[in-house]
């Protein structure tokens, strides 16, 4: 048995192998006791507080281990999630910051979830339409955009005084 030498956060992308089949697509769940699963649509074992939108969970030891839990590991994933990179059960942050779980992309359609139900679909949107509309991908940093004061001025129809 492998002695995991990382401590995993709720919502990490894994890979590892459940009873001998790869898991290529899973995340860890840790339940408000500290319980670690990992949630995948192979195996079902114990069921997750949240199973973050995925049909089976797996409960590991709180040191991240289980017998028939092999090669628990962080997925190799983009450093910084965009919007050509944005994929099924990736979230999103509306313009008040509420997380809304992607649950499908079609080209540079994206459909979206209820905010308080990652299990039922809302609607459809362009990407382009999403970002017209203030939202933001999860683990992404704001940009920073610097401006003069007359453009800002401009943008925002009002005269700005300096002391």
């Amino acid at each position: 048995m492998k002695l995991y030498n990382m401590k995993f956060n709720h919502n990490d992308r894994v890979t590892c192998t459940i009873h001998g089949t790869e898991i290529t697509d899973a995340r860890i769940s840790i339940n408000k006791d500290g319980t670690p699963y990992v949630c995948q649509n192979e195996h079902e074992g114990f069921p997750a507080e949240n199973q973050l939108g995925f049909t089976g969970s797996w409960i590991l030891s709180k040191d991240f281990m289980n017998y028939y839990v092999k090669d628990l590991q962080l997925a190799t994933t983009p450093a910084e999630p965009t919007w050509d990179s944005l994929a099924w059960k990736d979230f999103v942050l509306d313009d008040e910051g509420v997380r809304i779980m992607v649950l499908a992309v079609v080209n540079d359609s994206v459909l979206l979830s209820y905010s308080d139900d990652f299990e039922k679909a809302f609607d459809w949107f362009h990407k382009k339409q999403l970002v017209n509309m203030f939202y933001t991908i999860e683990g992404v940093a704001p940009a920073v955009e610097e401006i003069t004061v007359a453009e800002a001025e401009a943008r925002f129809g009002v005269k700005i005084k300096l002391k």
